[in-house]
């Protein structure tokens, strides 16, 4: 029953992800990074995704309002670090005990920093995101979160951009959860020699 639950939760997930929202003139629209935010929540500790999906709300606004008030002057590495610092800052704030609606909310942040951090060359076409997959956990998935974001993932194209901004939060979401204290043990079942794994069938 649980897993059902679970199930039922991440579909809300990925539905609210796909509500309107505006575009961007080039580069990921907000719905594409409220996709993303739904898809790396797919491989997350199952316990952080369950809270992720509970309180879905509130991480698509933490991806709505970084990305509102994205102001485009910084580079991949600036939005890589960025992406790092803040996840130091969440295990920090999930050991202090902090609402988990405002986890959620600061998660979306960095959801959208990996998403500036790796833009299509050619602009996405509306099913992209439709065939998504998580590459998996790489060797040293507990590494610091600077060496995790700053891994280079295929990123040729607009499917393996999107992929690889999935992954990358994905891998910050399991080592936020593992320093929190959490169990993320559920990462040894997708590593990236066995990848990709499909987000949605």
């Amino acid at each position: 029953m649980r897993c059902r639950l679970l199930f039922v939760s991440l579909a809300a997930l990925f539905a609210l992800a796909l509500s309107s929202a505006p575009a961007r003139a080039t580069g990921w629209t907000l719905a594409d990074e409220r996709r993303m935010a739904a898809d790396a929540a797919s491989y997350a500790p199952p316990e952080f995704k369950r809270q992720l999906a509970k309180h879905s709300r509130r991480l698509m606004q933490g991806v709505s309002d970084a990305s509102a008030g994205e102001i485009g002057t910084r580079d991949a590495a600036a939005h890589r670090a960025a992406a790092a610092r803040g996840a130091r800052a969440l295990a920090e704030s999930i050991r202090r005990h902090t609402p988990f609606d405002e986890i959620a909310y600061q998660a979306g942040g960095i959801v959208h920093e990996l998403a500036m951090a790796i833009q299509p060359g050619a602009a996405p076409t509306a099913d992209t995101s439709s065939v998504a997959r998580f590459l998996g956990f790489s060797a040293e998935p507990f590494a610091a979160p600077e060496k995790l974001a700053a891994a280079a993932l295929p990123s040729g194209t607009p499917r393996e951009c999107y992929d690889a901004s999935v992954t990358l939060t994905t891998r910050l979401l399991a080592w936020i959860w593992k320093t929190a204290g959490g169990d993320a043990s559920s990462v040894a079942q997708y590593p990236v020699s066995k990848g990709p794994y499909a987000v949605r069938e």
